[in-house]
Order: C-alpha cells, then sequence, then structure tokens
C-alpha cells in the first residue's frame, strides 16, 4: 500500500523484528579444518609450512602467498607464548551484529608475536591498564569447555607470565 508524501505515492516498507543467532553450518575445508580440530581435540594451534621456502603459514593456506605453490601438508605445532607487540583497551562497548545488542569486551584486543614468529590477534586476560604494556610475555589459556573447535576462539585469552 502507497502512502502520499507532498503529492508524491511513496512505498509503506514494512519490517519485521527478527532476533535469532544465524547458526550456520559448513564445510571450513582440510586446512582450516586441521587446525580446528587440534585446537578442540589437543588444545594446539598448528600450521602448514609451505614446501619450497619452509614459511609457517597461519592461517593455514592452501597456496603459499610468496611462492605461488601449493603449499602442503608439512604441519607445524606453533608456541603457545610470545610477546605483545600491539594492544588496544577498548572503553567503550562493541555492537553485536548477530543480536543487534550492545556488549563490553572485558578483555584487551593484542597483536601477538608468538616464539616462533607467527603473529596473532587476541585477548589479553590483564585488564588494568597500568600494567599492560608492548614487549610483556604472554601464553595462551584454553577454554576448559572447548566444545567450539574454532582454532583461536578455543583460546579464552593470553595471561601475563614472568620469565
Amino acid at each position: 500500500m502507497a502512502r502520499k508524501k507532498s503529492g508524491k505515492e511513496e512505498p509503506e516498507y514494512l519490517s519485521i523484528r527478527f532476533d535469532m543467532p544465524r547458526r550456520y553450518r559448513w564445510s571450513t575445508g582440510r586446512y582450516i579444518g586441521r587446525t580446528y580440530h587440534e585446537a578442540k581435540q589437543n588444545k594446539k594451534l598448528v600450521a602448514n609450512r609451505c614446501v619450497q621456502c619452509k614459511e609457517v603459514l597461519w592461517p593455514p593456506l592452501q597456496v603459499c602467498g610468496r611462492c605461488k605453490v601449493e603449499a602442503g601438508e608439512d604441519w607445524v605445532e606453533l608456541a603457545q607464548t610470545g610477546t605483545v607487540m600491539q594492544y588496544t583497551y577498548l572503553v567503550y562497548p562493541l555492537w553485536d551484529p548477530h543480536y543487534g545488542e550492545k556488549f563490553a569486551n572485558p578483555y584487551p584486543n593484542a597483536m601477538i608475536l608468538l616464539d616462533d614468529g607467527v603473529y596473532i590477534r587476541h585477548f589479553l586476560e590483564e585488564t588494568d591498564q597500568k600494567k599492560l604494556k608492548v614487549g610483556m610475555r604472554v601464553q595462551a589459556v584454553w577454554r576448559e569447555d572447548h566444545e567450539r573447535g574454532e582454532g583461536t576462539a578455543d583460546i579464552k585469552y593470553f595471561r601475563t607470565i614472568r620469565e
């Protein structure tokens, strides 16, 4: 049904609120699937290595971006300790697009250089801004209910360690 506004007919739009999480099921493929499986079953992060240049590919890839050759099945276990290279401490809540609500994430987000040279972005357990610093050493803390099998999502956060 159309409405008249300033002499013109404009369509009347109907809106329906649909508050339901969007759960999808799809194949992760053999590379990401292996990463998810190792995280869920063994609490390990794994990556594959290029057969030509030997670069560790994180996240695992089918083709090496440097050599443009098939990466293959040379799997390596990644370190669970690393160094914080950069972090962001959020003050304002984020918007959750799945539920249409704001949520406050209690953990700072960081770029972590794992001890084997792979960068990973994840959360930090430390929330005291005075204790947060670039260069601090951290270690992965895995979720106890690792039912997810979603690679890095099975890591709850990285905890500060003293070495």
